[in-house]
């Protein structure tokens, strides 16, 4: 089967199935978005309010904590609806991802294998520690990360010595990046073979090497097709940004009840149209990687058919 092959039937999966399987891309989406938009929000006031774009030559974290508990004061009420929000999402972005990805992936093989996915929620459940382990694995030299340790950088010692240190951030961006593509399989390792984690990722390391060509053109073909990368940056990155930017523009011009409902309405419709969109480039992604992970390690049978997808585990729900 070739590479483009794979991707249309993952296509045909994400559309015959997508009421099933669009939740398990949505809810990781949202808790992601909002812990995204109130990370940028800070990373913008502690650069506006730094050295180097101000005169508070303190104001980076404590100046920071010094505005939050003055307001927390003034308004204990909302300041702690506002905790106890905080707490569940918080708890939602840490838990919820690792379970519905696993729930995602279990579903995604079942349906390939014309099988109803009942019982993937509980292998979602089951999987939690060891996709866990594998996000904070990925996640201690993701984008993310690096750029935090980079603004720090900046914002308490200086351009020039983040200058210094840029070379350094950019080679172990540049590693970050050879190990996740080394790392590809290893949640499927994980999830359908029950693997722990360190066996998980050097199954993945041996099969990405064993079928380079393969891996890197799917990789390739669900960049240029799916455009996910560019919908990330797009949806996770500039639209929050500008929402804060634009709220901390006009509350500073005038402060009114109307104006911030309004703004409150435009978040949550870009919440919901962004979340759905993650979501559903999530389940096309993973459904891509799903096949072509069951067609490389020999776990294609039955083998996929040109028809519609899913008939059998349809009747089944």
């Amino acid at each position: 089967m070739r590479s483009r092959d794979i991707v249309r039937k993952a296509w045909q999966i994400t559309q015959v199935h997508l009421k099933k399987l669009i939740w398990y891309g949505i809810v990781p989406a949202f808790f992601s978005i909002i812990v995204s938009s109130v990370y940028l929000a800070y990373q913008y006031h502690a650069f506006k309010t730094s050295a180097l774009f101000s005169d508070q030559h303190d104001a980076d974290v404590f100046g920071t904590v010094r505005t939050i508990w003055s307001i927390a004061s003034g308004h204990p009420t909302l300041s702690m609806t506002l905790i106890i929000v905080g707490i569940l999402i918080l708890i939602g972005y840490i838990i919820v991802p690792p379970i519905f990805n696993g729930v995602l992936i279990s579903a995604i093989m079942k349906i390939k294998d014309y099988k109803p996915i009942d019982g993937s929620v509980e292998i979602g459940v089951r999987r939690f520690f060891p996709m866990f382990e594998f996000g904070l694995l990925t996640g201690s030299f993701g984008i993310t990360t690096l750029f935090t340790e980079g603004s720090f950088i900046l914002r308490w010692w200086g351009e020039s010595v983040f200058f210094v240190a840029l070379p350094i951030l950019l080679f172990i961006a540049a590693v970050g990046l050879i190990v996740s593509f080394l790392f590809t399989y290893s949640e499927y390792f994980i999830v359908m073979d029950d693997r722990g984690l360190m066996k998980a990722i050097s199954e993945s390391t041996i099969l990405v090497i064993s079928n380079l060509r393969r891996t890197f053109l799917i990789l390739i073909l669900i960049v240029l097709i799916s455009a996910r990368v560019i919908i990330n940056i797009l949806l996770v990155l500039i639209i929050p940004m500008l929402i804060v930017i634009v709220m901390n523009y006009f509350t500073s011009v005038v402060l009114s009840t109307i104006l911030f409902i309004i703004i409150g309405v435009v978040g949550v419709i870009i919440l919901c149209a962004s979340s759905y969109l993650l979501g559903l480039f999530h389940v096309f992604t993973t459904a891509v990687w799903v096949l072509t992970f069951s067609l490389i390690s020999g776990k294609n049978k039955p083998e996929i058919k040109d028809d519609d997808l899913g008939d059998e585990a349809s009747k089944s729900d």
